[in-house]
């Protein structure tokens, strides 16, 4: 999930000829969940994501993360790849699979980190599981939904005259 965040810098200088010269600056930041792992690029790196993940799931150590949790967390990511190119609001094209954890893919990192944990609470059998995959079905959609169509309102037109005959 990210936020924009849009700042407007305006300079104006004058010289000894009288003419004026202005400048005005515009640039758009979008902040992702983790940007210190992130660094230049627009998403944080699986590794991190799994960090998060574990640290909400509660009982275990992101610090203590060995090869083979790391490659159970990819086969975890792949299944929500595969969740959000079936969500009818994913606009952002076809999705490669992780096959590393150092790899990003553009998918907004709180998906990544509820599906992570939910998908992990659900394989270790936990009593939490449902709860964080209600909170992360209902996150998909809200997230994918927002950045396909923004915060508009609906508009709901009824094209055959409706059922009620007092509405024509």
């Amino acid at each position: 999930m990210g936020y924009a965040a849009t700042t407007e810098n305006s300079t104006t200088t004058s010289s000894e000829s009288g003419t004026t010269t202005a400048t005005k600056t515009t640039s758009t930041q979008e902040s992702i969940i983790k940007p210190f792992a992130a660094g230049s690029k627009k998403n944080t790196p699986l590794e991190d994501l799994v960090r998060s993940a574990l640290t909400r799931a509660g009982n275990f150590s992101p610090s203590r993360i060995d090869g083979e949790v790391m490659m159970m967390m990819i086969e975890l990511a792949n299944r929500v790849v595969e969740e959000v190119r079936k969500n009818p609001y994913w606009t952002g094209g076809d999705i490669d699979y992780f096959n590393d954890p150092t790899e990003c893919r553009h998918i907004p990192d709180m998906i990544m980190i509820d599906g992570l944990t939910a998908h992990y609470l659900i394989q270790q059998g936990s009593d939490k599981a449902m709860v964080f995959l209600q909170m992360y079905q209902a996150n998909l959609t809200d997230i994918l939904h927002h950045e396909a169509h923004g915060n508009k309102g609906y508009t709901v037109t009824i094209k055959d005259g409706g059922s009620n005959k007092r509405y024509k």
